[in-house]
């Protein structure tokens, strides 16, 4: 580790996060942290491009009417900007075609292509999808050549198109086969415009790396380039449409984000094709005007909004469901419902998995017929699971983490059974409890500004490229409170053993003020940021778990008393935020009693009945209600747990 660190000129922290991640030589280091457009692989490379990109070059030579077949989701939507921003400025006047997700569903559909046909389409190129229409392309590849590009795994049949664009298909010698629609289609464009400037293809790689941040494909390889390379020019604002999307997100160049991209900007896009329709999307991106664009924009983050209501409802129903039924521990779950909403399933099914940790399926059933969404977990495979059911379902596609399909809704015990099978073969009670994997254990004095800068080398960060997880093992804490408006997050310092204090922040994490104290030691999991507050510049943890190290507590009926009668005089008639009467109470008793003593005896009385909590308008607050009978310590298992743990009878 010492010799990459020295031959890349980078701390020993870094290098072995690096190490961490597979990357343990000095050229796979630079690399990593420093390839830059010009290290892409040759687009030609990739089998079928050759043939693409003649077919193509002939269309536009002759004005042939070119249609780009894209797919409603934001790979989709941004492949099909891409292609189309492109072919344009090759000279070409291209349309493009985007199915309906309700009525049309995923992928090529013979309606669709007869219209086309129709309307005299010579050159159809899918993007982000196709690789699984054989039987459509075989009926319509007489009257229009089809150029597929697309980068799900590839079925056994292979479509016979006029060319097949897929890294992930037999006998492509393409290197890296992780790229997303968008990659994919991006190596198209690079290919057409090489062929025909004899120059590298300026621009448009924003595009790129909005659908490949979306399709959450592993950020690394070609990938982490493509994004890296996209981040950059959208911080510079170089696209109009991309530009006003941020804008209308919220974003702004210094916030510009890979995360925040995925968390804020392709809901935006993605609400276009789940409740309106995908080509407001595409139209946004396209769209040259800056106050048209923001126009557009807003209408998306409105629809954005409407499908946060759609989905929070569906989430709900879904959770209540597994919870009623007694699944929520099963090895897989899926929740089904009548007319539920197709355009936000597979977010509900996002939300079964942070809820449960389980590989989860959402079904919307209409006339009979269910539509799927699937989302996943670390080592379980989702498309491999569906193909264990492959006779019970109509259609289904996708990749590991994610996937879709379509059943008759009788099948769909049979179908969940069908995969619990495939759970119970591939998985083990440790794959269903979520790791925390630690890149390395630091002092808190190693936590500097300097190296959170060095780590922003190792962005984007995103699926396959996560941000380095750190621990402080027995971290002496000097602040521990609960922050925000209504008290839920957790503000947190610790000693860095040179009298100064590092700052760290736990979102929902305001329980573990229940346990933690000042003056405690706790071990620490942490990611790392920058924090900027009234002018300040810091380094800041960002807490992801805590290990409470046990502390003395000794509860007996005098304790209780007398933290009784010590609370009354702390709590007045109106009650008190919590965190507050524990700080009194801690300090009215510090010479008789130890501060988890006192914050022990506190949850006894909670448990009892003696003491209770209100909400008040800056957060929970303790009071004491009216009592009506006798309260009974050894109701109280906090009571139960310390008394007997002494030899109490």
């Amino acid at each position: 580790m010492k010799n990459l660190a020295d031959g890349v000129g980078i701390s020993s922290i870094l290098a072995q996060v690096l190490c961490n991640r597979g990357i343990t030589t000095t050229e796979e280091a630079q690399h990593y942290l420093f390839d830059g457009m010009d290290d892409l692989y040759d687009p030609f490379l990739m089998k079928g491009m050759k043939k693409a990109v003649e077919r193509i070059s002939r269309a536009i030579d002759e004005q042939e009417k070119i249609v780009i077949y894209g797919d409603y989701d934001v790979d989709g939507i941004t492949s099909t900007a891409l292609m189309y921003s492109v072919l344009r400025d090759l000279g070409s006047h291209p349309s493009f075609y985007i199915p309906e997700r309700q009525s049309e569903g995923y992928g090529l559909n013979a309606d669709a292509l007869r219209v086309l046909q129709k309307e005299g389409t010579h050159v159809l190129i899918t993007v982000d999808c196709g690789i699984s229409s054989h039987d459509l392309i075989e009926q319509f590849n007489r009257s229009m050549d089809i150029i597929v590009t697309d980068h799900h795994t590839p079925p056994p049949l292979i479509p016979d198109a006029c060319a097949v664009i897929n890294p992930k298909q037999e006998g492509c010698p393409y290197p890296f086969k992780d790229l997303a629609g968008a990659g994919v289609a991006f190596k198209l464009c690079q290919a057409l415009w090489q062929e025909r400037n004899r120059e590298s293809l300026p621009g448009y790689v924003e595009l790129c790396a909005l659908g490949t941040i979306a399709d959450l494909v592993p950020l690394r390889g070609e990938n982490r380039i493509l994004v890296k390379e996209g981040l950059k020019r959208m911080k510079e604002g170089l696209n109009t449409g991309v530009q006003a999307l941020l804008t209308s997100s919220g974003l702004t160049p210094e916030t510009i984000t890979a995360g925040r991209i995925a968390f804020t900007a392709a809901p935006r896009l993605n609400a276009a094709g789940r409740i309106s329709h995908a080509t407001r999307g595409v139209e946004v991106l396209l769209e040259s005007d800056a106050e048209k664009a923001g126009i557009l924009a807003d209408e998306l983050s409105e629809l954005n909004k409407e499908r946060q209501d759609i989905e929070h409802t569906i989430a709900e129903q879904a959770v209540a469901q597994i919870e009623s039924k007694g699944q929520g521990q099963d090895g897989v779950l899926v929740a089904f419902g009548r007319n539920w909403h197709a355009g936000v399933i597979g977010i509900a099914a996002s939300r079964l998995v942070e809820t449960f940790y389980r590989p989860s399926l959402v079904i919307s059933i209409h006339d009979d017929i269910g539509k799927g969404s699937c989302r996943s977990i670390p080592g379980f495979n989702m498309y491999e699971a569906l193909q264990s059911a492959d006779d019970l379902l109509i259609q289904y596609g996708g990749h590991t983490m994610a996937a879709g399909f379509s059943i008759e809704a009788d099948k769909i015990e049979a179908f969940r059974q069908r995969l619990l099978s495939y759970a119970a073969a591939h998985m083990t009670k440790e794959s269903y409890i979520p790791e925390i994997v630690i890149d390395n254990v630091l002092q808190a004095g190693d936590i500097s500004l300097e190296l959170v800068n060095e780590l922003g080398a190792l962005e984007p960060y995103g699926m396959g490229n996560s941000r380095p997880v750190f621990a402080i093992k027995g971290a002496v804490l000097s602040e521990c409170r609960p922050i925000g408006k209504n008290k839920q997050h957790l503000r947190l310092s610790v000693e860095t053993g040179n009298k100064n204090r590092l700052g760290a922040v736990g979102w929902s994490m305001a329980s573990y003020c229940t346990n933690l104290l000042e003056g405690d030691k706790a071990d620490l999991a942490f990611t790392l940021e920058v924090n900027e507050y009234n002018g300040r510049v810091s380094p800041q943890m960002v807490l992801q778990d805590i290990h409470c190290l046990p502390q003395a507590v000794h509860l007996d009926r005098k304790v209780m008393v007398d933290i009784y009668m010590a609370l009354k005089h702390c709590i007045p008639e109106q009650g008190l935020p919590v965190w507050q009467a524990r700080q009194r109470l801690i300090s009215a008793v510090h010479s008789a009693y130890g501060a988890h003593t006192a914050c022990a005896a506190m949850l006894v009385l909670r448990e009892i009945g003696v003491l209770d909590v209100r909400e008040l308008p800056d957060g929970p607050a303790y009071y004491f209600p009216a009592l009506t009978g006798k309260m009974h310590l050894e109701a109280s298992s906090t009571y139960e747990k310390y008394y007997r743990a002494e030899g109490g009878r």
